[in-house]
C-alpha cells in the first residue's frame, strides 16, 4: 500500500476522506464487536476502530496481531469527539508488514525509572519508539541544523578531517589505537591538528560538526567514548573573536530547542533562557570563588569535576574562564605575553564545562619548545609542526560537545539518552 498519510495528519478537518496509513501497534483492546487498536508512528498516534460485522477478516487479524508489529491500513476517516485528536480510522484494508514476536524483551513504553538503563540501551532500537526517547533525537537533528545555518550566516566554510591518525591528535594517552595496513595509528581526540593548519594555512574559518573518540575510562553520566563535537577555527584572531561564536552556538541551540514546544512537552522539561554575552571571568578570580565557596582549590590546578561544579553554582549562568595556568595548557596554546605561568587558553563553563579552546601558538619554534616542555618528542609531530612552517596565520578556536550541551539545555538525567547508539567503557553494542 502506498502511504498517504501520517498520524500528525488524521483530524477532523478531513472527515470522510481515504487514507492509507502505516506505523506500529501500540495497543489492542476488544469490546464485544468492536475493536479499538493505536497505531503509532513516529509523529503520534491514531485510533483504529473496526465494527466485526462489517469487516469480519480485518476485525480477525488485529484482534490477534502482537504489540509492536509494523502494520499498514487502508480505510476512511470519521470524526469522533471520543476518539484521540477528535478523528478515528475505519478500516477496509490491512496489511502486516512485519509480526513483532512476543514476548517482547521489555516493555518500551513502562517509565524510564521502571526499566533499568541497561535494559533499554541493550534493546535500543526498541527504547527508540519511545516517544520520549525519540523527542531527544528529534531535538538533536534540530539543534544541529540550526547551528549548521548560523555557522554558514556567520562566513564558516564546512572542512571534513581525517579520523584515522598517524599521530594521537593531543599528544594525550586517553586514545584508541588502531592497525592501519601494519602501521600504528590513532582514532582521532578531536579535529584539534588539522583543523588548525586548514584555518591558519587557507584563511577560511573552519567549522566541522565530527565525531570524537576518547579512551577516558570514565563511567559517569557525562561521559562517552564516542561523541560529536562542534568545532571552529578562526584565522589571524584571538580567543576574545572566538568567544561570541560560542556564544552564538549555545543561544542558537536553546532559542530551538523552545521552538519545538510538542517535544519538550513529551520530555517534561523547560529550556532555560540564555543571555549575551556571557561573563567573562580570569582563572585567578575562579581559583578565590572556589576557595570562597568553601572548596579548597590552589592555583596552578585544572578544575576537579567537584571546583567545576561548585563554580558553576556561584555564577548560576554560561561564563568564560580565561587565561589558565600554562601548565595545564595544552602544547599548543600561546603563553601570555609578560606572564610567563600563563596561557591563552579558555573553558566555557555552564553548570559543566561545555567546551574548551584557546589562542593557538602558530610559531614553529615556540610550538617546538613547547613540546619538549609537556615531555612530548617533536619528532612524533614533525607531519603537524611541518603546518607552520610556511607562513601559518595566527588563529584560535574551540570544540564544543553537542551531547554536553543538549543535556545542560534539557536537563537530561545522562548523556547517553542524547545518543542513538551510545558508546561507552562497558558498551559496544546493538
Amino acid at each position: 500500500m502506498k502511504l498517504s498519510h501520517t498520524t500528525a495528519k488524521i483530524n477532523p478537518s478531513i472527515d470522510g476522506k481515504e487514507v492509507t496509513i502505516a506505523g506500529w501497534v501500540q495497543a489492542v483492546r476488544v469490546k464485544g464487536k468492536l475493536l479499538f487498536l493505536v497505531l503509532r508512528d513516529s509523529y503520534g498516534t491514531v485510533q483504529i476502530t473496526c465494527f466485526k460485522p462489517k469487516v469480519p477478516e480485518i476485525f480477525g487479524t488485529l484482534a490477534h496481531v502482537t504489540r509492536e508489529s509494523s502494520i499498514a491500513i487502508r480505510g476512511h476517516v470519521k470524526a469522533h469527539k471520543e476518539a484521540p485528536g477528535g478523528a478515528e480510522i475505519n478500516p477496509e484494508e490491512v496489511e502486516i508488514l512485519s509480526a513483532a514476536e512476543t514476548p517482547l524483551p521489555f516493555d518500551p513504553f513502562a517509565d524510564f525509572i521502571d526499566t533499568k538503563k541497561d535494559t533499554r540501551f541493550d534493546w535500543r532500537f526498541l527504547d527508540l519508539r519511545n516517544p520520549k526517547s525519540l523527542a531527544y533525537h528529534k531535538l538533536r537533528s534540530e539543534v544541529i541544523f540550526a547551528v549548521s545555518n548560523y555557522m554558514r550566516e556567520q562566513g564558516f566554510t564546512f572542512w571534513t578531517t581525517p579520523k584515522v591518525l598517524g599521530q594521537s591528535s593531543e599528544g594525550g594517552a586517553d586514545v584508541f589505537s588502531v592497525d592501519w595496513y601494519g602501521k600504528d595509528a590513532f582514532l582521532a581526540m578531536s579535529p584539534q591538528l588539522h583543523k588548525q593548519a586548514l584555518a591558519g594555512n587557507t584563511g577560511t574559518k573552519f567549522f566541522e560538526i565530527t565525531p570524537y573518540f576518547r579512551a577516558e575510562k570514565s563511567r559517569t553520566r557525562r561521559h562517552l567514548a564516542e561523541f560529536t563535537g562542534i568545532d571552529v577555527e578562526i584565522p589571524f584572531s584571538t580567543e576574545e573573536d572566538v568567544w561570541p561564536i560560542a556564544e552564538g552556538i549555545v543561544k542558537t541551540a536553546a532559542d530551538t530547542l523552545k521552538a519545538h514546544p510538542k517535544e519538550l512537552e513529551i520530555i517534561g522539561t523547560e529550556v532555560p533562557e540564555i543571555e549575551i554575552p556571557f561573563e567573562r571571568i580570569s582563572y585567578d578570580r575562579c581559583v578565590e570563588m572556589i576557595n570562597e565557596a568553601g572548596v579548597e582549590m590552589e592555583w596552578g590546578e585544572d578544575f576537579s569535576t567537584e571546583q567545576e561544579r561548585k563554580l558553576g553554582e556561584v555564577v548560576g549562568k554560561p561564563f568564560f574562564v580565561y587565561q589558565f595556568p600554562k601548565e595545564v595548557a595544552k602544547f599548543y596554546v600561546r603563553g601570555v605575553e609578560g606572564e610567563p605561568k600563563k596561557a591563552h587558553a579558555f573553558d566555557l563553563i555552564y553548570k559543566i564545562e561545555l567546551t574548551s579552546g584557546a589562542w593557538r601558538e602558530n610559531r614553529y619554534d615556540k610550538l617546538v619548545s613547547n613540546l619538549k616542555s609537556k615531555g612530548l618528542d617533536p619528532a612524533n609531530f614533525k607531519s603537524y609542526l611541518d603546518f607552520f612552517r610556511y607562513g601559518c596565520a595566527p588563529h584560535a578556536g574551540f570544540g564544543m560537545g553537542i551531547e554536553r550541551l543538549l543535556v545542560i539545555l534539557l536537563d537530561a538525567p545522562d548523556v547517553q539518552e542524547v545518543v542513538a547508539f551510545p558508546r561507552t567503557v562497558d558498551r559496544l553494542t546493538p
